[in-house]
């Protein structure tokens, strides 16, 4: 029996770290509404921020046939602890046929905290019928990097003795 247990703890404290250094992910649709190529939303979850997306319809290049097309997403790590951060795009038409899909993310290290950048989202291949665009679906996965350090709280001094 005081074998099991100690082969169990260690697994289960594995698992229960594991749930808490585990990227986090979400999604939301947005009608496809760009203004010479921006399209401008509000979109804020844990801390992290997109506002602008600027949309490239690109150019094809001969004869490879591959196109230029790519989106150019803005993030801003508005939270206290440095990020990696990935996002992707799925541009659907008004029938629910999927256009185009590509992701990007950081480049090197981290997105700190404080920061912003641009990710390139590319879609060399599939781009032919993104002018007729409708909605988009974009996902964003955060992950908290760094180390977490203990700062003990400041006690108050005591007052002098009154002796």
């Amino acid at each position: 029996m005081a074998f099991m247990v100690r082969r169990l703890v260690p697994v289960l404290a594995t698992l229960f770290f594991s749930q808490l250094l585990s990227a986090e992910i979400v999604t939301q649709k947005f009608n496809w509404s760009p203004v010479n190529g921006v399209q401008r939303l509000r979109f804020d979850w844990n801390d992290i921020a997109i506002s602008e997306i600027r949309f490239d319809l690109g150019d094809t290049f001969k004869p490879l046939r591959v196109s230029s097309a790519k989106a150019i997403v803005r993030v801003d790590n508005n939270s206290a602890r440095d990020q990696e951060v990935g996002v992707a795009l799925a541009i659907f038409d008004a029938d629910g046929t999927m256009l185009g899909a590509g992701s990007g993310g950081i480049k090197v290290g981290n997105l700190n905290k404080g920061e912003r950048d641009t990710f390139t989202v590319r879609f060399p291949y599939v781009y032919r019928n993104l002018k007729n665009a409708s909605y988009f679906y974009l996902t964003l996965e955060t992950k908290p990097t760094g180390k977490w350090k203990y700062q003990p709280k400041a006690r108050p001094t005591e007052p002098p003795s009154s002796r």
